[in-house]
């Protein structure tokens, strides 16, 4: 199938950003990679990886010649700067999160047709807190009906260079990568979907905090626990909800004082946990303190016109949390959400939430504490990975 004329302009474009890219890249990560360097004349194939943050795609990019359409959230639109960069330029296939999106797989299908490699980061989403998240029950289905060779590129070491929720990242991160064949064409017709799902999900997981303490790398990184309120919701020591902070490289809880401090290799020194994975399992384990809680913050309230994906800001409402409910108010306009309504929760970057409710997409900016509303979305009405 012909590349069409934009496809092509693309392609040139990719040519001559990549090497400026993979200067501003290693500016705050050094890639080591292992294994397979994929040629630019290789046949079509899916790239899998894992999510650790936005440098993710060039990070699988650095030693894969081949051009790639990646597959990326439709809410990364609404910055009209990556609107710009991923629409036109780089030409990914924007999908609906967590629905049904026939415009994005036949966009999928038509890029293998004429030749591109597809990438796909099964999880849709980049971890907040250091270990791989649980995919898509549909990647086994689509990647069996694409027939073509399945390419991992597993990631190690990116999320604790770059924590998701932090506001200071390392300028000396180190990312290791290892490229190899995950499944050839000639297996994916032996196999179910989830066989397929079974294999991408063992391939794909990681804890960087396992692999943190195989290199125990010096991640440099300055102000080290500041913003981890994103992330952190439930203090490990009082249960409090909402009571902590990052100030400095400690963890401060308004109830209890300093409750651990971060460490130069990413580790928490005083804490019942070292790592972020386990104390986000225990913070999940008594999400029920967070149900029978009340609390509140301010957010910037907007809808999102999806089709022309633009945000339309209402303005500063503070969110008030209880029974379930969300209360939006700014003094002249109030809102309910019930949790149980709110759909298709999704966390982008580090300041963004959005859902979708009786059929209207919302979008919470200038959030910091947009991850105690996924996990009470998770807890209360499942997973929207079906």
């Amino acid at each position: 199938m012909k590349r069409h004329v934009r496809d092509i302009l693309s392609d040139a474009f990719i040519t001559i950003a990549r090497p400026i890219v993979f200067w501003l890249m290693k500016r705050e990560l050094k890639v080591v990679h292992h294994g397979d360097v994929i040629p630019k004349e290789r046949a079509p194939f899916v790239l899998i990886s894992n999510h650790f943050n936005t440098w993710d795609s060039f990070v699988v990019m650095t030693n894969v010649k081949a051009f790639i359409r990646f597959v990326a959230t439709e809410i990364a639109y609404l910055d009209w700067s990556k609107k710009l960069g991923m629409k036109h330029l780089a030409r990914t296939i924007k999908k609906r999160v967590g629905k049904p999106d026939i415009q994005a797989t036949r966009r999928i299908y038509e890029a293998i047709r004429q030749g591109y490699a597809i990438g796909l980061f099964p999880e849709g989403d980049n971890t907040f807190y250091g270990e791989t998240l649980d995919i898509y029950q549909s990647t086994g289905k689509l990647l069996k009906r694409l027939n073509v060779d399945v390419i991992l590129i597993k990631q190690q070491g990116g999320y604790l260079s770059q924590p998701r929720w932090a506001d200071h990242f390392s300028k000396q991160g180190v990312v290791h990568t290892t490229t190899r064949t995950l499944i050839p064409q000639s297996e994916l017709a032996t196999k179910s979907d989830q066989e397929i799902n079974d294999i991408v999900r063992a391939a794909i997981y990681n804890n960087d905090y396992d692999f943190q303490r195989e290199q125990m790398i010096d991640m440099n990184r300055k102000h080290r626990a500041e913003g981890i309120e994103r992330l952190v919701y439930l203090c490990s020591e009082c249960r409090g909800v909402l009571t902590v902070k990052g100030v400095g490289d400690d963890i401060v809880c308004d109830t209890c004082g300093t409750i651990g401090t971060i460490n130069t290799y990413e580790f928490i020194e005083g804490n019942r946990f070292d790592n972020l994975v386990d104390y986000n399992h225990f913070q999940y384990a008594h999400i029920e303190d967070v149900v029978n809680s009340t609390f509140a913050f301010d957010v910037t309230f907007n809808t999102v016109d999806v089709k022309r994906h633009k945000n339309h800001k209402l303005g500063t409402y503070t969110v008030h949390y209880e029974n379930l409910r969300l209360r939006l108010e700014n003094g002249s306009d109030e809102r309910i959400f019930e949790i149980k309504k709110m759909r298709y929760p999704v966390n982008t970057m580090r300041h963004s939430f959005s859902f979708d409710y009786e059929g209207v997409t919302y979008n919470f900016t200038d959030i910091r504490h947009q991850f105690v509303l996924y996990e009470l979305c998770r807890h209360v009405n499942g997973s929207y990975k079906e």
